[in-house]
């Protein structure tokens, strides 16, 4: 089905936490691929649907393996897993050192990914820069989401890679892109002081959101049981970014999914405690 990639441009804006938030919130199945080589890290934030752990070496490198003389999207079910509240997710490799298993696999990955059987994908690309294997995604993306704090060094940074990206998926006849701000709520004004600056330059985006961060949200998506997590306002600030890019990337018709409603107890994270107002985000990615 389509492919979106996320990914920072510097540092640690919150890629992870954004494509966990993404594959929740979205309308029609879908699964959240690890594909960071620095490491990925959902394996250790967040509990499996049965409360347990994840094994982090199920998953990119368990696939690679698997498809070895060739990867095709039928082989990719056996290797995901789901997270607390249905979410399927596809992890990357645990440790940099680990990365090395796909090599070859890099080339393979976005096609694979673009074309999953009645799943749409929400891969982390993590930081890319100019020599990063996971730039082989871009190529296949059907969109591109990249996130970025209000640190001025880090706006720099993305501003300087927005034409690497762009000319990546193609160029002003490619994938969308769009770029999610990540900033407390009352920061609308520094919001649109960044659109500004990126909008001024010659790259064509399809949309600058604001992403709401606040505490809560981040340790929903860090296994923590939080209260009410429909009213949360990261994810609620998530809502028309979803909206805009499932439209966009729909290659037939919309199945029934989630929405920031769909918030519902799901079995805590280990040493959690939850009472008759907490839970965990619950989706329909089953």
């Amino acid at each position: 089905m389509a492919l979106i990639a996320l990914a920072s441009a510097k540092g640690a804006p919150g890629v992870t936490t954004t494509s966990l938030l993404l594959g929740a919130l979205w309308p029609r199945p879908v699964v959240v691929a690890e594909c960071d080589p620095s490491g990925g890290d959902v394996a250790t934030r967040m509990p499996g649907a049965d409360g347990g752990a994840l094994d982090p070496q199920t998953g990119l490198l368990s696939l690679a393996a698997a498809g070895r003389r060739s990867l095709y999207p039928e082989l990719v079910d056996a290797h995901t897993q789901q997270v607390v509240g249905g979410l399927e997710v596809l992890l990357g490799p645990p440790f940099p050192e680990q990365a090395g298993g796909l090599q070859t696999a890099w080339p393979q990955l976005g096609p694979l990914l673009a074309r999953l059987p009645q799943h749409d994908v929400v891969a982390d690309l993590g930081r890319v820069g100019a020599l990063t294997p996971q730039n082989a995604l871009l190529a296949s993306a059907d969109a591109v989401v990249l996130v970025v704090d209000t640190a001025p060094s880090s706006v720099v940074h993305l501003r300087h890679r927005l034409r690497p990206v762009s000319d990546a998926v193609g160029g002003a006849y490619g994938a969308p892109l769009h770029v999610a701000v990540v900033a407390p709520p009352k920061r609308t004004q520094t919001v649109r002081e960044i659109r500004d600056a990126l909008t001024a330059t010659d790259v064509a985006l399809a949309g600058v959101h604001h992403l709401a961060y606040d505490e809560r949200g981040a340790h929903l998506f860090q296994g923590q049981t939080v209260a009410r997590p429909d009213k949360l306002a990261l994810v609620r600030s998530a809502g028309p970014l979803v909206s805009e890019l499932a439209a966009a990337v729909a290659h037939g018709s919309p199945q029934p999914g989630p929405s920031a409603a769909d918030v519902a107890p799901a079995p805590a994270p280990p040493g959690a405690t939850a009472g008759p107002d907490h839970g965990s985000w619950t989706g329909a990615h089953r």
